[in-house]
């Protein structure tokens, strides 16, 4: 969809769509400006659908993985299967070693969200952090499950159109499996750009009929630098620029 690709720990991100022709840096107003703005608006007005399949995806299973996670995170993370929270790690000095989002799989399996350039820092901080002995397998699935943010106003309209009305039916920070066509899709009711909207993760197989369906609903493909502006005007804090 005439992307211009950047890379982010060796993953290529689609930065935004619609180029005509190679960019040319300036110190004005960047020849992307007004593709950027396009992308912003759908997102604000209608719908839009964001490329995060790079964010690092860790699993946590074992009967000791509720006691590593509440000893190596902030936040509470003894919460129902179904749940969802954003927390730190902090070191002994409290600084922040890195910032993520949790999913509660099962009773003894968490699926840890980190950033792209944070998946091994973050495999290696919680194993060296764990209590000795703990029973637990901590493992980097990043590779095997794509990720697509569907955001806007429109996003409920959306999610029925395609035949996963169950995914309005999520409270926010929680999560469920369901359907959609023939493919198992994970929705997560929150969003990375302020917008309404579920983060939804399918087998990295199935990424490319997922995308079809929902651009088949008019959804907008939205990069890396509209998806930095929203978060950066919402308010939303990342790794690397505003924590450290």
């Amino acid at each position: 969809l005439s992307a211009h690709f950047g890379q982010v720990f060796g993953f290529e991100r689609p930065l935004y769509f619609g180029k005509t022709s190679e960019p040319v840096l300036s110190f004005g107003r960047p020849d992307w400006y007004d593709e950027v703005g396009g992308e912003v608006t759908a997102a604000h007005e209608a719908a839009g659908l964001t490329e995060l399949s790079s964010f690092g995806k860790i699993d946590v299973v074992g009967s000791d993985a509720l006691r590593c996670l509440e000893e190596v995170c902030t936040n509470r993370i003894d919460r129902p299967v179904g749940s969802a929270c954003y927390t730190l790690m902090l070191n002994p000095e409290g600084g922040v070693e890195s910032d993520l989002t949790v999913f509660r799989l099962g009773t003894d399996h968490f699926r840890l969200i980190v950033g792209s350039n944070a998946v091994k820092r973050d495999l290696s901080w919680i194993r060296n952090n764990c209590p000795l002995g703990a029973d637990v397998t901590i493992s980097d699935v990043t590779t095997d499950f794509a990720m697509l943010g569907l955001c806007g106003p429109q996003s409920g309209r959306i999610a029925a159109a395609i035949g996963a009305d169950w995914m309005n039916d999520i409270g926010y920070f929680r999560h469920q499996e369901g359907q959609v066509g023939d493919m198992a899709v994970r929705a997560a009711r929150l969003s990375y750009v302020g917008e309404a909207g579920c983060e939804l993760t399918c087998a990295a197989g199935d990424a490319k009929a997922l995308f079809e369906i929902l651009a088949g609903e008019g959804v907008v493909p939205v990069g890396a630098f509209a998806q930095t502006a929203m978060r950066i005007e919402k308010g939303f804090l990342a790794y690397g620029h505003d924590l450290d």
